[in-house]
């Protein structure tokens, strides 16, 4: 654990500097600064993993170069800058062993949320002097999960001691579950054989290692837009056609659907927004929400029908709509055999409080999209967890993690790396 505080120091400053999907340029530039020209890795940006034509909602240019002013003012590294405006937010590290074996694939999602962060004192990142003034925060522990991954490529260019190869996947838009998409349809997925997820905090307290989880949600996020007529409220309705009493309608209506006995199911409208003013009949309306379920097939069907919802909520107020799926995650099975070697190697590892073979994350990611592209052509995969004794939930103001599991994290993950060929 010699470069523990590199570990903490790569955190702080990729927390202080948290930022939205594919917007993530201080860290992408921070991951190419820190990693490019170490004999060993191969560094890979741009279209070779990236497929911009599949990333649903990609920021505007002038969204996008406000980031990447904004990380240069930060101080981050005008040649990785250069890069990352040229290339996008993706970043692909590639180390190979010295001898035949599995290639790894580790997802290191660095996408923040749109939370702004709590200044208590006793929240540690305000009290040390490096929370998020950017009105956007990393409280899902991703700020880690990319400190980790840098610092085992790192360790694993320096001593290359083990079978096969490792590909770090440095994610954006996982939030969203917006960013494995274009980059497996790019290909940043093909001939992995072993594809491990590691999270950060799952409520387990500090240094719990977890070799599986279960429990991850199929989603699918969508926005809708209705489109009608604007007429004067009063001199006029009868022409106008109300675009927001479409989408009122469409959210009770989606709010309503029954339930499907196959599985447990969730719909949620987070946002409905519309209209000029008062007097006018409003002629847009743009609403966003998300079903999940712990079956892909009726996530599926439950989409099928909350578009159906739309069309009529269109056709009753004779509005025109559109519906699009803008993310989506399936749900997810962890190999027994990779659980068993991760939790085998979790054993040995120094710090390593409690070792359990699985926990319930009850939530969606789209690290199930990777292990599925891994499973279907014969793979296996897992996403691990190691506690983080976290003071308040995930996606919480004050959600923060012990430093001290993000050295005894990457160090298991490296055991396990280097471990497969002991097997």
């Amino acid at each position: 654990m010699a470069d523990a505080a590199e570990l903490v120091r790569l955190r702080r400053d990729l927390h202080q500097h948290a930022e939205l999907a594919f917007t993530e340029v201080y860290a992408a530039s921070t991951i190419i600064h820190a990693l490019e020209g170490i004999p060993g890795i191969r560094l890979r940006t741009g279209a070779e993993i990236f497929d911009r034509d599949r990333a649903s909602d990609h920021p505007s240019e002038e969204d996008f170069e406000s980031a990447a002013s904004r990380a240069l003012s930060a101080g981050a590294d005008p040649a990785a800058v250069a890069r990352v405006r040229r290339d996008g937010t993706a970043v692909v590290a590639e180390i190979d062993g010295v001898g035949p074996g599995p290639l790894w694939g580790v997802r290191a999602d660095i996408d923040a949320l749109p939370i702004t962060e709590s200044r208590d004192p006793a929240h540690l990142p305000a009290r040390e002097g490096f929370v998020s003034d950017w009105g956007t925060m990393h409280a899902c522990g991703h700020d880690g999960h990319t400190a980790i991954g840098i610092v085992l490529a790192r360790r694993l260019a320096a001593d290359r001691d083990f079978a096969g190869a490792v590909r770090i996947l440095f994610q954006p838009a996982e939030e969203s579950v917006r960013g494995a998409v274009p980059m497996i349809a790019a290909g940043a997925a093909d001939g992995i054989d072993l594809m491990l997820g590691l999270h950060l905090g799952e409520g387990l307290d500090s240094r719990v290692c977890a070799g599986g989880s279960h429990g991850l949600q199929a989603t699918r996020k969508f926005v809708v837009e209705f489109t009608g007529v604007a007429a004067h409220a009063a001199g006029s309705p009868q022409d106008g056609r109300n675009a927001i009493a479409a989408a009122a309608t469409a959210t009770l209506g989606m709010l309503a659907l029954s339930r499907d006995s196959r599985g447990v199911t969730n719909v949620n409208v987070g946002t409905i927004s519309g209209g000029r003013q008062t007097n006018i009949v409003p002629d847009s309306a743009r609403l966003t929400g998300e079903v999940r379920s712990d079956d892909s097939a009726v996530c599926t069907d439950m989409m099928r029908r909350i578009e159906s919802v739309v069309e009529g909520a269109a056709t009753m107020w004779r509005v025109d709509s559109a519906v699009r799926v803008n993310g989506r995650a399936e749900t997810m099975r962890a190999d027994p055999e990779l659980v068993r070697h991760l939790t085998s190697v979790a054993a040995e590892v120094a710090e390593v409080a409690e070792v359990r073979d699985s926990v319930l994350m009850s939530a969606s990611d789209d690290l199930s999209l990777w292990a599925r592209a891994v499973q279907d052509v014969g793979g296996l995969a897992t996403f691990a967890v190691v506690g983080a004794s976290s003071p308040a939930p995930h996606h919480n103001p004050r959600f923060d993690i012990d430093e001290a599991c993000l050295p005894v994290a990457c160090d298991w993950l490296e055991a396990a790396i280097r471990g497969w060929r002991a097997r």
